[in-house]
């Protein structure tokens, strides 16, 4: 009867979760540079990088000679939207220009993701949960509060770590403690293009990127009073035969619901089925959809990820193209999640393929617009901002597709392979900065080819299956695994077998049949 009250807060915690793990893309507003600049003797210039003095003093300026500092044109050249850890460091005048923040939390995240991963199927959802909320916290604090590039990059560092246990054990969490009626709205209304708004309007009231860490920093510290109250997840502590512990977690659940707790017996639980992944790559069906959802993960995290990191400038107003990439992705989310119980056409295979040829013409059409020198056109921005809603559609995708390809039993020990390609993605993503400078279209050739080759693969492999891989199939699995033990034998050798079955065969019905008395 009160279980509303528990699903709601649950939504609310997860949201948070989301606005936390969002300083993956708070690194676009910390390296944040104008596309212009002005010198003290106000001679304005175009940036070759987000070094400040890479430029040409014996190109002419941009604003006419010996204008005043009130002048119109050198105030709109000198506009700097939001003043971020970039233009105040520096660091890419050093030798840190091909490493930059967003590398360094990648890079945590990425070890994070091993790290924590493990411990919370070992020591529990919450314990991990929090601790990363703890790491994390502080780490946004002092990273902004300290004022030294060494201490900048190393607290980016644990951020990252941290964001890997909030993005791995949240939705885990979530999706354990909410009614199963309100999962699919735990997905849907609690999102990732949500918490990307809501830090944009953080960005945008603050103005400057210490200001902005510590009221992010502020509203993420309110998931460890609600955890507080929140018990361990029952269903993780049942997977692990810790029944009295569960019982409790349980009873809990039912103060914070005010339903009335029921006993439960656990005399008939099994333990989980173990399989490994060697008996995996024993089946050709489930060796070709571990090899797709590799890809998969793989090139939608490279292709969404340099999208974003290099998308700072896709509008004259950097607000405005970071706030509606979030809500034309929030918009469609909410569409497709709401639409798909009811339109049976709208599978997997389908979102996949039209939400990937949308990006790849929007590729297509900031290519043009690069080559013509239209960039911060109203066409390019929102071309700009269709590719980054319509690429991270995709990754939605790589999420069911992990559901739906690979069986129970394997799903963990593959999402978490997936999801660490996922990570090398947004890494080598991270490290594309300098091209954007040296030769920005070769971005967008990138997503291109890349994105080609993942519809390409996704149009044979993905189907529209609208739910978990059936225990019919995995029965297929297993049969293939002993076939393909089978095939390795010598062809010469398995016709002589087959021979000389059909031998005895003929002579026990030759047998049999003499034995008929006339």
């Amino acid at each position: 009867m009160g279980q509303w009250r528990l699903d709601l807060g649950l939504m609310v915690l997860y949201q948070l979760t989301l606005f936390f793990s969002a300083q993956m893309l708070f690194v676009i507003f910390l390296e944040y540079m104008p596309s212009t600049y002005c010198d003290a003797n106000n001679h304005c210039h175009k940036l070759r990088s987000k070094c400040l003095t890479d430029y040409d003093p014996n190109q002419q300026s941009l604003c006419p000679l010996n204008a005043p500092p009130t002048d119109q044109c050198v105030l709109e050249k000198k506009k700097i939207d939001f003043i971020s850890a970039q233009y105040e460091y520096q660091q890419d005048c050093t030798s840190l220009r091909s490493f930059s923040a967003s590398s360094a939390t990648f890079l945590g995240t990425l070890i994070g993701n091993i790290v924590l991963g493990y411990l919370s199927d070992r020591l529990g959802r919450k314990p991990v949960y929090i601790a990363s909320v703890i790491i994390g916290v502080p780490s946004i604090i002092f990273g902004a509060a300290i004022n030294h590039i060494v201490p900048y990059y190393i607290f980016r560092f644990c951020i990252g770590f941290s964001i890997a246990g909030t993005l791995t054990v949240g939705w885990t969490y979530g999706s354990e403690m909410v009614s199963p009626r309100m999962r699919f709205r735990l997905r849907t209304f609690s999102n990732w293009a949500n918490a990307r708004m809501m830090q944009v309007g953080v960005a945008y009231l603050a103005g400057e990127w210490r200001l902005t860490s510590y009221i992010c920093a502020a509203i993420s510290f309110l998931i460890l009073p609600i955890m507080a109250i929140l018990p361990e997840s029952p269903v993780y502590l049942e997977q692990k035969r810790k029944y009295e512990r569960a019982a409790v977690a349980r009873k809990r659940i039912a103060v914070l619901t005010g339903d009335p707790y029921e006993e439960r017996t656990y005399a008939d639980e099994k333990p989980l089925k173990k399989i490994t992944l060697k008996i995996m790559f024993q089946s050709p069906t489930l060796r070709k959809n571990f090899a797709v959802l590799c890809l998969m993960w793989f090139y939608v995290g490279t292709v969404s990820f340099i999208t974003d990191l290099n998308g700072s400038d896709m509008s004259s107003n950097l607000y405005v193209g970071q706030f509606f990439s979030g809500l034309i992705l929030s918009m469609a989310g909410i569409f497709i999640g709401t639409a798909e119980p009811y339109l049976p056409w709208l599978g997997r295979r389908t979102v996949f393929l039209v939400a990937q040829s949308i990006a790849i013409v929007t590729y297509i059409l900031i290519l043009i617009a690069l080559y013509t020198d239209q960039k911060q056109t109203t066409w390019y921005t929102i071309s700009y901002m269709c590719a980054y809603a319509f690429q991270s559609i995709c990754l939605d995708s790589c999420y069911l597709c992990l559901a739906e390809l690979i069986p129970t039993d394997l799903r963990s020990t593959v999402g978490a392979i997936a999801n660490n390609l996922f990570k090398v993605g947004t890494i080598l993503a991270s490290l594309s900065k300098p091209l954007k400078y040296a030769y920005e279209p070769g971005l967008f050739w990138i997503n291109l080819i890349l994105s080609s080759i993942g519809i390409t693969v996704g149009q044979d492999e993905i189907q529209d299956k609208n739910g978990d891989i059936d225990e019919k199939e995995e029965l297929t699995n297993q049969k293939e695994i002993e076939l393909d033990k089978f095939g390795k034998l010598d062809a010469h050798f398995l016709n002589y077998f087959i021979c000389i079955r059909s031998v005895v065969q003929c002579q026990l019905s030759i047998k049999r049949c003499s034995r008929i008395p006339n």
